[in-house]
């Protein structure tokens, strides 16, 4: 039984004691649910870390339903659907929790999905301002996901760069808006001016974390995953087609359109230094948050441009343990001095 309703058997205690709970259970799960994420939001405290933790974990939720292959296109999209009820009252996210058991995948992505109630719980905790941040960009994420799951229900094809940068807007960029206006709510320092220029680079700091999650995953998406990312204007204009994206024959006119994409997610990790320059050294916490998927995302990049087959179907293309810890210890250093990112952004990719 849900402690939050308004009842008066549940004392004021217990009530404290259930929302507690639930954080301490989002504290625990975001280390399973995600990689370069959760090192960040660790660092980050009070409110702030909170609302962080609670968007991420969102946004998990429906991107586990959104990667179901085992779902019909009809039932994900009401599943979808239904997400968005969440946002109008706790009851719902009981409700919604229920639709773990239909689905497939990471057993870790599934135990979130049955506690989505608990993440509801600690979401009506948050200030008012806090709740609209989270449910505008969430749910502007959920609809695109709707967009593309109804639009292509066989499978991801994506066909041309417009269509590439408004798949990444919905599910990656989003994030980055999202971030952005919790960084206004939260930060220090950061003024007006501030926030309307970490804006302009709020979606590329989102797409290009995302570029580089589908460069070191081309051919694992298309034969596991039935999803192909790379634009069909590229493949096309080069020799080649979705159709012919795992055939040998065609590996090198493949290799010349990832080449294309490459060069797109260079431009775009090199505008999300701008974004982070103007965090200011005051939140040290956050421009870590920021700093260390972007340092993994350049030394993922050098790692698929060193490979010796860009689209093998195994996931073999992982930055080792060790460089993990020497990117941790850079990116505490780079949270102090702009300087220091750059040159260990340099150091990085030069390897």
């Amino acid at each position: 039984m849900d402690l939050l309703k308004k009842n008066t058997q549940f004392s004021a205690n217990e009530i404290a004691s259930a929302r507690t709970s639930s954080l301490e259970y989002c504290e625990k799960i975001i280390n399973n649910v995600s990689r370069s994420f959760a090192l960040g939001i660790n660092l980050l405290n009070g409110e702030l870390k909170k609302s962080v933790l609670i968007g991420y974990l969102l946004c998990r939720i429906i991107d586990t339903v959104e990667d179901d292959l085992s779902l019909e296109t009809q039932v994900k999209e009401k599943y979808l659907k239904d997400f968005l009820s969440c946002f109008d009252n706790i009851e719902n996210s009981y409700a919604y929790s229920r639709i773990n058991s239909a689905l497939k995948g990471d057993k870790h992505h599934l135990e979130l999905v049955k506690n989505t109630h608990q993440v509801f719980q600690v979401y009506f905790t948050l200030s008012q301002n806090t709740q609209n941040i989270l449910k505008k960009w969430v749910s502007e994420m959920c609809h695109g996901m709707i967009y593309f799951v109804t639009k292509q229900p066989k499978g991801i094809r994506i066909q041309n760069i417009k269509e590439y940068k408004n798949y990444c807007y919905f599910v990656a960029g989003t994030v980055g808006y999202l971030l952005t206006d919790l960084w206004r709510e939260y930060a220090c320092k950061l003024s007006e001016k501030n926030y309307i220029e970490l804006n302009k680079y709020s979606g590329i700091f989102g797409e290009a974390l995302q570029t580089i999650n589908i460069l070191k995953d081309i051919a694992w998406d298309a034969k596991y995953e039935n999803s192909i990312y790379i634009p069909q204007e590229f493949l096309l204009k080069n020799g080649s087609s979705h159709e012919n994206i795992l055939d040998e024959k065609y590996y090198r006119q493949n290799e010349k359109a990832v080449k294309e994409l490459i060069l797109i997610a260079h431009e775009n990790l090199r505008a999300s230094l701008i974004y982070i320059k103007e965090i200011s050294k005051f939140n040290f916490r956050i421009r870590f948050f920021c700093i260390f998927p972007l340092l993994m995302a350049f030394a993922t990049l050098r790692k698929i441009e060193n490979a010796p087959n860009l689209l093998t179907p195994e996931k073999t293309i992982k930055v080792s343990r060790p460089e993990v810890k020497k990117i941790i210890r850079m990116s505490f250093l780079s949270a102090l001095s702009n300087k220091l990112m750059l040159r260990a952004v340099q150091q990085i990719s030069s390897k």
